[in-house]
């Protein structure tokens, strides 16, 4: 099995518990105005790698990943998930942390998905909006199955952590933040956290090397301020008797509802 791979980051701490080896799959069914890595989107030949090649490329490094493991992201990893099974497979059997970090559009509820979710310890979401409207303003795609892959994996007692990239007074409203709570209330706080990432640029000058227009030049960048504000309102509207959602904005810092 061969895998279409843009690039490899062998000591990641922002991509799951831990020090990680991060293997990035070329291509995505997406087009995020504010992608930071737009050349991975691309459906073009990169780098061609077979899963005993990943694998041995990370047993390279096993050292540093006593507490880590190894995320597959992309462009949108599932869509080279025949490979990402086969991969998954032998990292297990090596007893490997393994994790996913993908916007969950392509899911679909069939059997290779079944298979792919038993040997992932750890679904790192990108919720792209609250609903296919706002998701296909920023996104340009829907994102229906992205909820029927919460449901299933709250449904397996499954972990997943969902992210959401706050863009300043462009999707942080109390209509969005209400949406929002009413999306994470549906869930097992056990099974699950909410991230909210900030909003940058950090990736603006891909976009104009390729010669692509980028649409958000007059977005600010958000700052944690923001994040808080929002994360505030997300609280109001989330609150219940019986359970909490787990909120996190930077790694290693939890805030949970009262």
């Amino acid at each position: 099995m061969i895998a279409n791979v843009h690039s490899i980051e062998t000591f990641s701490s922002v991509d799951g518990p831990g020090i990680r080896y991060v293997l990035f799959l070329q291509g995505c069914n997406m087009a995020c105005k504010f992608c930071h890595n737009i050349d991975a989107t691309f459906k073009t030949k990169n780098k061609m790698m077979t899963v005993d090649e990943v694998v041995e490329d990370y047993l390279k490094y096993q050292a540093f990943y006593k507490n880590g493991g190894i995320t597959v992201s992309g462009g949108e990893p599932l869509l080279q998930k025949e490979f990402i099974l086969e991969l998954f497979k032998k990292l297990k059997a090596l007893g490997v942390h393994t994790a996913i970090q993908t916007s969950g559009s392509v899911y679909r509820d069939i059997t290779i998905f079944d298979e792919i979710i038993a040997l992932t310890d750890l679904f790192i979401i990108d919720l792209k909006g609250v609903n296919n409207y706002e998701a296909y303003k920023l996104a340009r795609a829907k994102i229906n199955n992205t909820f029927k892959l919460f449901d299933k994996l709250n449904s397996l007692n499954k972990q997943f952590l969902i992210s959401y990239v706050l863009l300043p007074e462009v999707n942080d409203s109390d209509e969005i933040a209400q949406d929002l709570a009413k999306i994470l209330k549906q869930y097992d706080s056990n099974n699950f956290q909410f991230k909210v990432l900030g909003y940058h640029k950090l990736g603006v000058e891909k976009w104009k090397r390729l010669g692509l227009k980028y649409e958000l030049e007059d977005v600010r960048e958000a700052t944690k301020e923001d994040i808080r504000i929002f994360l505030d309102k997300i609280r109001k509207y989330s609150k219940r008797d019986s359970k909490e959602i787990k909120f996190s904005i930077n790694k290693g810092e939890e805030l949970r509802t009262v």
